[in-house]
């Protein structure tokens, strides 16, 4: 005699209701979830009676610097105190896009020979357009024009370091003229 093998696994039907909507016979009641207990609200503190008076007014928001900073946290005015920095602001972080768009180019001092990533130049000249195209409004007539400029700058000297490329390129083809 063979025993009959039990199934690794029951297959229940849980759904509530049946094909045409109607509750089913042998769905499981409904099991509510708790209410939360309300917690209750301290009533406020009796007012005593008097002239009405204009409401006061509210309290400034302090300034960042008196707001205590937890000792693991970052506070900016004591590091930049303790490191000699200075304040961080929209030229700073134009100057570093700039620098490294200057590196693609070749135009910083590495250590060893200047290499060209014309890839990554266009990039950094497409990050700072997409930095004017973010900012339109919102920066000083100073910044703005420092902006402008550099953008201009930067796509100048891409033009440049492409039309020399072009020329070597004409230079070493076959065919080309030695000279």
């Amino acid at each position: 005699m063979e025993k009959e093998k039990k199934p690794d696994f029951v297959v229940t039907d849980r759904r509530k209701f049946t094909e045409d909507g109607a509750l089913r016979q042998d769905a499981a009641a409904e099991t509510k979830a708790p209410e939360p207990v309300p917690t209750p609200v301290p009533a406020p503190p009796p007012v005593a009676e008097a002239t009405p008076a204009a409401p006061p007014a509210p309290e400034p928001f302090p300034a960042p610097a008196s707001v205590p900073q937890a000792e693991t946290g970052y506070n900016a005015d004591s590091q930049r105190g303790q490191f000699g920095g200075q304040k961080m602001e929209f030229i700073h972080l134009l100057d570093m896009l700039v620098q490294t768009a200057m590196m693609y180019a070749g135009a910083m001092d590495t250590g060893t020979e200047h290499r060209v990533d014309i890839v990554g130049l266009r990039q950094m000249i497409d990050l700072v357009g997409v930095l004017d195209q973010k900012t339109k409004g919102n920066l000083t007539e100073q910044e703005k024009g420092i902006l402008e400029n550099t953008i201009f700058q930067l796509r100048m000297t891409y033009m440049e370091i492409v039309n020399m490329i072009d020329k070597q390129a004409m230079e070493n083809a076959p065919g080309a003229p030695k000279k």
